[in-house]
């Protein structure tokens, strides 16, 4: 199953067809590149302690209806803080930044259904070998 696509309207649609046909596939796809921008945001958080650094976690896929979603968040023993810390953007970091989930994301949110389709094309190939 080749893909060929041109923008991004085209691929979210790829992405759909992808979803209903290989549901877990994507699931899995979906995951694995959630852990990517989980590992980059880390690189990111501030650190003082390293707790909040450490309390980044990527949830199991769940599929609901026909959307496919997974959460990526900050918490646990910081959750006091944590929301705190990514939205002042006037605090002074020595190490990371604000924003350091939702820069992540907003960087690689118009290359991430290619990604993901890419991702599962390649799982489904590895498969039929």
């Amino acid at each position: 199953m080749p893909f060929t696509v041109t923008g991004v309207s085209q691929m979210a649609g790829k992405l759909r067809s992808l979803s209903s046909q290989f549901p877990d596939a994507v699931a899995k796809a979906i995951y694995q590149e959630a852990q990517i921008e989980m590992t980059e945001s880390k690189r990111r958080v501030p650190v003082d302690t390293g707790v909040l650094r450490a309390s980044g976690f990527v949830q199991d896929p769940e599929k609901s209806g026909g959307n496919i979603s997974v959460t990526l968040a900050y918490g646990g023993a910081a959750s006091e803080y944590a929301v705190i810390v990514h939205e002042d953007l006037e605090a002074f970091h020595p190490i990371g930044q604000a924003k350091y989930l939702e820069s992540v994301l907003k960087e690689s949110a118009k290359y991430m259904a290619a990604r993901i389709a890419k991702r599962v094309h390649f799982n489904n190939l590895m498969r039929s070998l």
